[in-house]
């Protein structure tokens, strides 16, 4: 298959960018639950649940609700999340835009490629061109998800 082929092929392939939001979204904010984390000594590599995600000296490894691990920045931690001081930190709230997928793919994440499946997973907004991957049993006990009553 020559390269003007591919392209064009993935032109057409769904794709999660700001547009894709516009239609069947909604508003939503992670709960105030206090969460765990450690704060890396080393660079490193943690496995998540969307696949691996490389981290540098200082990332925040968070401890999710069913045990699953992933790097924050110092500085994205220090806009998200309140520090508790004793290795846990509260959600601060901060409204977001949520979508569950309706297709399979990728999103291109500053720290790495997070995958994800059609009807499995929400992608969350965090603003221009800043997304996460979040499993929708994940997402049901972390986020609001009052607007989605009735639907």
């Amino acid at each position: 298959m020559n390269d003007d082929i591919r392209q064009s092929i993935a032109a057409t392939e769904p794709r999660v960018d700001d547009a894709w939001f516009d239609s069947g979204s909604f508003q939503t904010y992670k709960h105030p639950t206090a969460i765990s984390y450690e704060t890396a000594s080393d660079n490193g590599t943690v496995d998540t649940l969307e696949g691996p995600v490389n981290y540098t000296v200082g990332h925040k490894i968070i401890t999710g609700p069913k045990g699953e691990k992933y790097p924050v920045g110092p500085i994205k931690f220090a806009a998200y999340y309140d520090d508790n001081g004793d290795g846990t930190a509260t959600p601060k709230k901060i409204m977001k835009v949520a979508k569950l997928a309706d297709h399979d793919g990728v999103v291109k994440a500053s720290w790495g490629d997070l995958n994800y499946t059609k009807g499995n997973d929400f992608i969350v907004k965090h603003g221009t061109g800043d997304y996460g991957v979040v499993k929708k049993d994940i997402f049901a006990k972390t986020y609001n998800t009052s607007s989605l009553q009735g639907k």
